[in-house]
């Protein structure tokens, strides 16, 4: 007896059912035509049932995905034994409607989940950068650390300061300011991050031990160089996580704006969208306290949620 044979065990009665549930689910969902009583029961059940068992499986069977929210319905056609039953899935009871986020709402999704999708503890990480990218296309890559392989084939650099950050060898780049200028830096890569179709690195600047980490658009970078003979370590505290910026805060920078939580606890955070940081203290739970504009753009959503008949948010 090998070690699998050691291991393995008949599966419970409750295994058995559930497996057949999911493999009717899935048949039902997927076929292009309704499905047969005899067809369902030679597939899925076993030939030793007599008809009353089947009858009484089936139908329980059916109000377990009922439960689930997958409603299955019977077209039969006439009113004699030997005519033909056959069952469906209603596909407008049990799938909703198609809808189609905003650009606002997609961001702010995607930044609510971006810990959990970029979490490698977390075993359903890539399922859940591939949901948020179904539901829209903005998602593409946004919700995960990993940055896609598309993103590489347009910048070469990235590949080679990830290569670095692999072997801790510093690199020299070029990097281009917003306002057109360039700066060459020695630079320690700490990590990655891919937010709204644009590849950030955040590293240390080793011309500046002074100097935190700092967040470049890698497609700024416009060379780059890796330097074998300067090493870095990443530091242990490092979390590439603690530099993805808020949703609010992708732009040209408007104002210091003050929020407070359920506890009173206050935050001062930059804002550059004012409407995305109304949106995003209404999703955390917090309140503006200033400036003015966004406490009146925050009351305004708020408003509008409620169908504008809440004046005394």
């Amino acid at each position: 007896m090998d070690a699998w044979d050691s291991e393995f065990r008949e599966p419970t009665a409750d295994e058995v059912s559930a497996r057949r549930i999911l493999s009717l689910a899935i048949a039902l969902i997927n076929t292009r035509r309704p499905l047969t009583t005899t067809e369902i029961r030679r597939e899925f059940y076993s030939a030793d049932l007599s008809d009353a068992a089947f009858a009484k499986t089936f139908s329980r069977d059916r109000k377990q995905l009922l439960a689930t929210g997958l409603v299955v319905c019977c077209n039969k056609k006439g009113k004699n034994k030997e005519d033909v039953a056959t069952w469906y899935v209603d596909a407008d009871a049990s799938f909703a409607n198609e809808s189609v986020l905003t650009a606002q709402d997609a961001l702010l999704l995607d930044f609510l989940l971006l810990p959990l999708a970029s979490d490698p503890s977390y075993p359903y990480a890539r399922d859940l950068r591939l949901a948020l990218t179904k539901i829209d296309r903005a998602f593409d890559g946004t919700s995960g650390a990993a940055i896609p392989p598309e993103a590489r084939s347009r910048n070469s650099n990235i590949s080679r300061l990830e290569e670095c950050r692999a072997v801790g060898h510093a690199a020299s780049i070029t990097y281009e300011r917003a306002d057109g200028s360039t700066v060459d830096r020695t630079v320690a890569p700490y990590g990655f991050f891919y937010l709204l179709n644009n590849t950030y690195m955040v590293a240390a600047n080793m011309d500046d031990s002074d100097a935190g980490p700092h967040t470049y658009r890698l497609d700024r970078v416009l060379a780059s160089k890796e330097l074998p003979r300067k090493s870095f370590e990443v530091p242990d505290d490092f979390d590439v996580r603690d530099f993805i910026v808020l949703p609010f805060q992708i732009g040209d920078p408007l104002y210091n704006a003050t929020f407070e939580d359920a506890n009173g606890t206050q935050r001062i955070e930059y804002v550059c969208d004012e409407s995305m940081a109304a949106s995003w203290a209404i999703a955390k739970g917090m309140r503006p306290l200033n400036p003015e504009s966004l406490v009146l753009e925050w009351r305004r959503i708020l408003n509008q949620t409620a169908g504008g008949n809440n004046g005394t948010a």
